[in-house]
Protein backbone atom coordinates (compact mmCIF):
# COMPACT_ATOMS: atom_id res chain seq x y z
CA UNK A 1 0.00 0.00 0.00
CA UNK A 2 1.54 3.36 -0.74
CA UNK A 3 2.23 6.34 1.36
CA UNK A 4 -0.20 8.25 -0.03
CA UNK A 5 -2.98 5.64 0.51
CA UNK A 6 -2.02 5.44 4.00
CA UNK A 7 -1.76 9.04 4.89
CA UNK A 8 -5.26 9.08 3.66
CA UNK A 9 -6.68 6.74 6.10
CA UNK A 10 -9.63 8.14 7.34
CA UNK A 11 -10.78 6.74 11.17
CA UNK A 12 -14.57 6.24 9.84
CA UNK A 13 -13.62 3.50 7.63
CA UNK A 14 -11.85 2.33 9.97
CA UNK A 15 -14.25 1.96 12.46
CA UNK A 16 -16.81 0.65 10.24
CA UNK A 17 -14.27 -2.18 9.35
CA UNK A 18 -13.84 -3.06 12.40
CA UNK A 19 -17.44 -2.76 13.11
CA UNK A 20 -17.64 -5.75 10.18
CA UNK A 21 -15.33 -7.64 11.22
CA UNK A 22 -16.72 -7.41 15.14
CA UNK A 23 -19.83 -9.25 13.95
CA UNK A 24 -17.45 -12.81 13.15
CA UNK A 25 -14.90 -14.03 10.69
CA UNK A 26 -14.94 -12.53 7.24
CA UNK A 27 -13.61 -15.04 4.53
CA UNK A 28 -13.96 -12.90 1.68
CA UNK A 29 -12.42 -8.99 0.81
CA UNK A 30 -15.48 -8.73 -1.69
CA UNK A 31 -18.29 -9.37 0.85
CA UNK A 32 -16.91 -6.59 3.38
CA UNK A 33 -16.12 -4.11 0.29
CA UNK A 34 -20.18 -5.40 -0.57
CA UNK A 35 -20.78 -4.73 2.87
CA UNK A 36 -18.48 -0.89 3.39
CA UNK A 37 -19.94 0.16 0.16
CA UNK A 38 -16.23 0.51 -0.77
CA UNK A 39 -13.95 -0.35 -3.65
CA UNK A 40 -11.70 -3.74 -3.29
CA UNK A 41 -8.55 -2.14 -3.65
CA UNK A 42 -9.47 -0.01 -0.83
CA UNK A 43 -10.56 -2.54 1.40
CA UNK A 44 -7.67 -4.40 0.87
CA UNK A 45 -5.59 -1.62 1.59
CA UNK A 46 -7.20 -1.00 4.91
CA UNK A 47 -7.18 -4.56 5.93
CA UNK A 48 -3.23 -4.21 5.31
CA UNK A 49 -3.13 -1.54 7.56
CA UNK A 50 -5.17 -2.98 10.05
CA UNK A 51 -3.02 -5.94 10.45
CA UNK A 52 -0.16 -4.05 10.29
CA UNK A 53 -1.30 -2.14 13.84
CA UNK A 54 -2.28 -5.82 14.88
CA UNK A 55 -6.12 -4.70 15.01
CA UNK A 56 -7.18 -7.78 12.53
CA UNK A 57 -5.49 -10.50 11.79
CA UNK A 58 -5.77 -13.00 8.89
CA UNK A 59 -5.80 -17.31 8.87
CA UNK A 60 -5.66 -19.45 6.30
CA UNK A 61 -8.44 -21.63 5.01
CA UNK A 62 -9.36 -24.20 2.95
CA UNK A 63 -8.88 -23.62 -0.68
CA UNK A 64 -6.76 -20.73 -0.42
CA UNK A 65 -9.37 -18.71 1.19
CA UNK A 66 -8.19 -16.36 4.26
CA UNK A 67 -10.52 -15.63 7.38
CA UNK A 68 -9.85 -11.57 8.78
CA UNK A 69 -10.53 -11.46 11.95
CA UNK A 70 -10.53 -9.05 14.76
CA UNK A 71 -8.21 -9.10 17.40
CA UNK A 72 -8.39 -8.11 21.23
CA UNK A 73 -6.63 -5.12 20.12
CA UNK A 74 -8.29 -4.00 17.31
CA UNK A 75 -11.66 -4.25 19.70
CA UNK A 76 -10.54 -1.78 21.97
CA UNK A 77 -9.86 0.37 18.70
CA UNK A 78 -13.02 0.21 17.85
CA UNK A 79 -14.52 0.92 21.33
CA UNK A 80 -12.11 4.07 20.94
CA UNK A 81 -13.41 5.00 17.64
CA UNK A 82 -16.69 4.30 18.58
CA UNK A 83 -16.44 7.34 21.31
CA UNK A 84 -14.56 9.84 19.17
CA UNK A 85 -17.39 9.13 17.22
CA UNK A 86 -20.14 9.51 19.88
CA UNK A 87 -19.59 13.49 19.51
CA UNK A 88 -21.66 13.46 16.72
CA UNK A 89 -24.83 11.11 17.72
CA UNK A 90 -27.19 14.11 18.77
CA UNK A 91 -26.62 15.54 15.29
CA UNK A 92 -27.30 12.61 14.30
CA UNK A 93 -30.54 11.91 15.32
CA UNK A 94 -31.93 15.26 15.24
CA UNK A 95 -31.15 14.44 11.42
CA UNK A 96 -32.98 10.85 11.53
CA UNK A 97 -35.64 12.23 13.40
CA UNK A 98 -36.87 14.81 10.95
CA UNK A 99 -36.56 12.23 8.01
CA UNK A 100 -39.23 10.39 9.31
CA UNK A 101 -41.21 13.42 10.52
CA UNK A 102 -41.42 14.25 7.22
CA UNK A 103 -42.34 10.01 6.26
CA UNK A 104 -45.44 10.49 9.21
CA UNK A 105 -46.89 13.57 7.88
CA UNK A 106 -47.01 12.03 4.51
CA UNK A 107 -48.89 9.27 5.89
CA UNK A 108 -50.90 11.57 7.87
CA UNK A 109 -51.86 13.08 5.11
CA UNK A 110 -52.84 10.16 3.06
CA UNK A 111 -54.92 8.39 5.71
CA UNK A 112 -52.55 5.83 6.91
CA UNK A 113 -53.03 4.28 10.20
CA UNK A 114 -50.76 1.57 10.08
CA UNK A 115 -47.69 0.37 8.99
CA UNK A 116 -44.96 -2.12 8.64
CA UNK A 117 -41.19 -1.60 9.58
CA UNK A 118 -38.39 -3.27 8.05
CA UNK A 119 -35.28 -3.89 9.43
CA UNK A 120 -35.01 -3.45 12.69
CA UNK A 121 -31.59 -1.83 14.26
CA UNK A 122 -30.39 0.99 16.24
CA UNK A 123 -32.39 3.74 15.40
CA UNK A 124 -35.84 1.91 14.54
CA UNK A 125 -36.97 3.15 18.41
CA UNK A 126 -36.53 6.01 17.23
CA UNK A 127 -38.12 5.93 14.34
CA UNK A 128 -40.82 4.02 16.42
CA UNK A 129 -41.38 7.38 18.49
CA UNK A 130 -41.52 9.53 15.70
CA UNK A 131 -44.02 7.75 14.11
CA UNK A 132 -46.06 6.80 17.05
CA UNK A 133 -46.67 10.42 17.97
CA UNK A 134 -48.03 11.12 15.29
CA UNK A 135 -50.86 8.95 15.77
CA UNK A 136 -49.16 5.62 13.46
CA UNK A 137 -49.25 1.87 14.62
CA UNK A 138 -47.32 -0.72 13.89
CA UNK A 139 -48.71 -3.46 12.29
CA UNK A 140 -45.66 -5.62 11.75
CA UNK A 141 -41.86 -5.84 12.37
CA UNK A 142 -39.81 -7.37 9.42
CA UNK A 143 -36.09 -8.38 9.11
CA UNK A 144 -33.44 -10.63 7.20
CA UNK A 145 -31.77 -11.05 11.07
CA UNK A 146 -33.17 -11.04 14.67
CA UNK A 147 -36.21 -13.33 13.31
CA UNK A 148 -38.50 -13.80 16.81
CA UNK A 149 -37.09 -11.31 19.14
CA UNK A 150 -39.51 -8.66 20.58
CA UNK A 151 -39.68 -5.11 19.39
CA UNK A 152 -42.50 -2.73 20.69
CA UNK A 153 -44.99 -5.23 21.44
CA UNK A 154 -44.31 -7.36 18.37
CA UNK A 155 -42.17 -10.03 17.06
CA UNK A 156 -39.77 -9.66 14.28
CA UNK A 157 -40.34 -11.80 11.50
CA UNK A 158 -39.06 -12.86 7.96
CA UNK A 159 -39.59 -10.19 5.26
CA UNK A 160 -41.41 -13.31 3.27
CA UNK A 161 -43.34 -14.49 6.20
CA UNK A 162 -44.78 -10.49 6.78
CA UNK A 163 -45.81 -9.83 3.23
CA UNK A 164 -47.89 -13.03 3.60
CA UNK A 165 -50.61 -10.80 5.36
CA UNK A 166 -51.89 -7.51 4.47
CA UNK A 167 -48.91 -5.10 4.15
CA UNK A 168 -49.67 -1.71 2.11
CA UNK A 169 -47.12 0.51 3.52
CA UNK A 170 -43.68 -0.38 4.40
CA UNK A 171 -41.30 1.80 6.38
CA UNK A 172 -37.38 1.00 6.16
CA UNK A 173 -36.28 1.90 9.58
CA UNK A 174 -32.22 0.89 9.38
CA UNK A 175 -29.65 3.70 8.18
CA UNK A 176 -26.83 1.17 7.38
CA UNK A 177 -28.93 -1.31 5.55
CA UNK A 178 -31.72 1.04 4.01
CA UNK A 179 -30.53 0.29 -0.24
CA UNK A 180 -30.41 -3.36 1.00
CA UNK A 181 -33.57 -4.14 2.37
CA UNK A 182 -35.55 -2.03 -0.35
CA UNK A 183 -33.77 -4.06 -2.95
CA UNK A 184 -34.84 -7.71 -1.71
CA UNK A 185 -38.67 -6.19 -0.79
CA UNK A 186 -38.32 -5.13 -4.95
CA UNK A 187 -37.14 -8.31 -5.44
CA UNK A 188 -40.13 -10.26 -3.42
CA UNK A 189 -42.50 -8.31 -5.44
CA UNK A 190 -43.38 -4.95 -3.22
CA UNK A 191 -43.91 -2.24 -5.42
CA UNK A 192 -41.78 0.82 -5.07
CA UNK A 193 -44.44 2.71 -4.16
CA UNK A 194 -45.31 0.71 -1.22
CA UNK A 195 -41.89 1.77 0.13
CA UNK A 196 -40.72 4.51 2.14
CA UNK A 197 -37.41 5.48 3.27
CA UNK A 198 -35.36 8.46 3.50
CA UNK A 199 -33.60 9.60 0.34
CA UNK A 200 -30.81 10.34 2.92
CA UNK A 201 -30.32 6.59 3.60
CA UNK A 202 -29.76 5.24 0.07
CA UNK A 203 -27.63 8.26 -0.99
CA UNK A 204 -25.00 7.45 2.55
CA UNK A 205 -23.92 3.84 0.51
CA UNK A 206 -23.05 5.36 -2.32
CA UNK A 207 -20.64 8.45 -0.18
CA UNK A 208 -19.25 5.99 2.18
Amino acid sequence: MNKRVVASLDDYTVFRLLCELDKGDVTSQRDLSRRLSSALGLVNGYLKVCSDKGWVKTRELAANRISYQLTPKGALERRRLAVQHARYLDDLLAVVQDEYQLIADRLHAEGVERVAFCGIDGVTALVWLTLHKAGLELSVAMDTCGIGEPFMGCEVVSLAYALLGETHRIVITSLKRAAELKATLLELGVTPEAILVPALFLEQRHAA
